[in-house]
């Protein structure tokens, strides 16, 4: 009995402790899960009040944005379904919120849109680096062309052109202010930027109206090239400042100014200035140097200030030289009159040989003949008598440049020399043509109607083997080409050209 009592009361003592440390180690998670549940609740609410907490489902291929569980539940959801964790991401998405406009998204449709963190998208906008865009553009291997918005100042005689600009690292450029960069009969005009007007000349004169800093050296006083290297680009530049900008030359030519000023005044308001005569510090707030371009007597709208086409170039001219013909003749309306054709006679090379035998073919045709050729100077005289016409024909030379005063539909014929000149006679007047809204014919002689056929054996390379000749450069083909040939133009093989130029006009 002694022996039952004493294990009694040992095992008496064991479960005593037992139930003491069972008692210790419940309390002790019940007050381990008060402080996990009451840090969990602090989180949670911490986050109710700057986020909504989601996640990305992907449903027929779209993505949508889900609530948490808890809000579901708190909605009255069921949380989990089999089809919600069939299309559940892994990923959640955070987007700022407040707590009152957590209560309003929750209202909203599911599929909405997931937008960036305003104050992040804030961060990356204050963070990013101010991109300075570049003065001057070298990309074209014909020209060069700078042009400056701000504190702009242009020294004459040292040829200068300073840009202050608190974002522009200082930087120079040797800039040739003429459509052929390669020019060496242009003095280069000095382009530089300064971040600070220190050491940068004051101006003594401010206008208020921008500036176009160009040259009238080059191929000036050639036809041709008075527009495609001049007149067309200055135009390009010019026009859409509709008379509010003032022209600042070097290599300036006073008298080449007064042959084209119907168009030089109806690009400009201002008196031109002479930079290599000029001493006075000019700033312009707006300053181009050089001239637009975009290829030889061509416009390509998608470049072009305000959509600019030749039709625009060609409508321009006839505006400043108040020629009144719009559109060719409709022989389809008028059947009954005779379409004007006007014959490029030419003095020089590359002239017609046998003209009135040309004219008796056209007239027999039904044409009224005009046989001319543009006077030194008289520009406004033949631009009135070319844009009278409505079907221009010569041989490849300067005189096609008239087609820009031919009115919209009217046709132009080019009679082009031998032997393989046809690229550069397309180039130089056919693109144009077409892009001034004319008809464009083009004639290639052979070399029976070729006038070198008196001067070179048949057998010549000049015949056989012009590559080897073109391969020689611009004026050893030139010489050959374009100097000792004129035409003899046969008249029954150009016949068909004269009668399809009337069809054009009867569409």
């Amino acid at each position: 009995m002694g022996l039952n009592k004493t294990i009694v009361r040992n095992m008496s003592r064991i479960e005593a402790r037992k139930l003491g440390l069972a008692l210790l180690v419940g309390c002790c998670i019940v007050i381990l899960t008060y402080f996990v549940s009451m840090s969990e609740t602090t989180v949670d609410q911490q986050l109710s009040v700057a986020y909504r907490v989601g996640t990305v489902e992907v449903v027929d291929g779209k993505i949508s944005l889900q609530k948490p569980e808890r809000l579901r539940k708190a909605e009255g959801g069921h949380g989990n379904t089999a089809e919600e964790k069939v299309h559940r991401t892994n990923f959640s998405a955070i987007s700022p919120i407040t707590a009152k406009e957590e209560k309003r998204e929750s209202e909203k449709p599911k599929d909405e849109e997931i937008l960036p963190p305003k104050r992040e998208a804030e961060r990356s906008q204050t963070m990013k680096p101010q991109v300075v865009e570049p003065i001057c553009d070298f990309s074209d291997p014909r020209t060069e062309f700078c042009e400056m918005k701000g504190d702009v100042r242009i020294h004459g005689k040292s040829s200068s052109v300073v840009f202050v600009s608190p974002h522009q690292r200082s930087n120079e450029w040797k800039i040739v202010p003429y459509v052929r960069k390669q020019m060496g009969n242009v003095e280069k005009v000095s382009v530089r930027t300064a971040s600070s007007p220190g050491g940068v000349p004051e101006c003594t004169i401010n206008r208020s109206v921008p500036a176009i800093v160009f040259a009238l050296g080059g191929f000036t006083g050639n036809y041709y090239h008075d527009f495609t290297d001049v007149l067309l680009p200055l135009f390009l530049t010019a026009r859409q400042f509709d008379g509010e900008v003032q022209f600042l030359i070097t290599n300036i030519q006073v008298w080449w100014l007064h042959k084209y000023d119907p168009i030089i005044k109806r690009l400009t308001r201002y008196e031109f200035v002479d930079l290599d005569d000029s001493n006075q510090v000019l700033c312009h707030p707006h300053v181009m140097v050089g001239l637009r371009f975009h290829n030889d007597l061509t416009i390509q709208p998608t470049r072009a200030p305000n959509g600019y086409s030749m039709l625009d170039f060609t409508a321009f001219l006839r505006s400043a030289y108040s020629l009144q013909k719009a559109h060719a003749i409709s022989l389809r309306e008028h059947p009954d009159r005779k379409p004007r054709l006007l014959l490029v006679a030419r003095n020089g090379t590359r002239r017609f040989t046998n003209v009135p035998e040309i004219v008796q073919m056209a007239e027999g045709l039904n044409y009224e003949v005009v046989r001319a050729d543009a006077d030194f100077g008289d520009v406004a005289g033949f631009a009135g008598v070319v844009n009278s016409c409505d079907v221009i024909m010569g041989v490849h030379g300067a005189g096609l440049t008239n087609l820009v005063f031919l009115p919209t539909n009217a046709v132009l014929i080019q009679i082009v020399p031998c032997c393989e000149l046809e690229g550069m006679a397309t180039h130089t007047f056919g693109f144009p043509s077409m892009g001034a809204g004319l008809n464009y014919l083009e004639y290639n002689i052979s070399v029976e109607e070729s006038t070198l056929s008196e001067k070179y054996p048949r057998e010549h390379p000049v015949f056989t083997d012009p590559q080897s000749l073109h391969k020689q450069g611009w004026f050893k083909m030139g010489k050959i080409y374009l100097v000792k040939q004129n035409v003899k133009l046969d008249v029954n093989r150009f016949r068909p050209f004269l009668v399809r130029a009337m069809d054009l006009l009867g569409r």
